[in-house]
């Protein structure tokens, strides 16, 4: 799946729900999503069961790894992934240029960056803060779509 096809879902699922918060779109796509004790570890993982799809989150994460992660999983029942696949961890956390844990990054990504305007921050380390991306993936970013979109008017552009 392209980056930009990609990109087009996230628009199209962030209109139709009226949020980017991963938790209300898979409530919108009649995800099941439970919480339970998966370790140090584990952060979570996709499964389908029974034609019901399950999204099963550490109830141990930070509230900014429960989103990412959240956003991470979403991103696999969107990409349409064969959901039983391995868990996503934090020894798994790096940069892949192909397959399915890249088309899901990049959907996490998508998702975290979606509507914002680059020229509202100082700095791009301040714009991936402010967006929550984290540092393993920061690589996922596409500035050369970022930068194109940004209201140059704004104060203190980073351009």
């Amino acid at each position: 799946m392209s980056r930009r096809t990609i990109r087009l879902d996230v628009e199209r699922l962030v209109e139709k729900v009226g949020s980017t918060d991963p938790l209300e779109i898979l409530k919108y796509l009649n995800v099941v999503v439970q919480f339970d004790d998966l370790g140090k570890s584990i952060l979570g993982y996709a499964l389908n069961y029974k034609e019901v799809i399950v999204i099963v989150l550490n109830d141990q994460l930070s509230e900014l790894e429960l989103y990412t992660t959240a956003c991470h999983e979403l991103g696999h029942v969107v990409c349409e992934h064969s959901l039983n696949t391995e868990f996503l961890k934090r020894s798994n956390l790096t940069y892949v240029r192909q397959g399915n844990e890249y088309e899901a990054n990049v959907f996490m990504v998508e998702l975290l960056t979606y509507g914002v305007n680059a020229a509202e921050f100082p700095s791009k380390d301040c714009l991936l803060y402010s967006c929550g991306i984290p540092k393993w993936a920061e690589r996922y970013v596409d500035w050369n779509y970022i930068r194109p979109n940004a209201d140059l008017k704004s104060f203190d552009s980073i351009y």
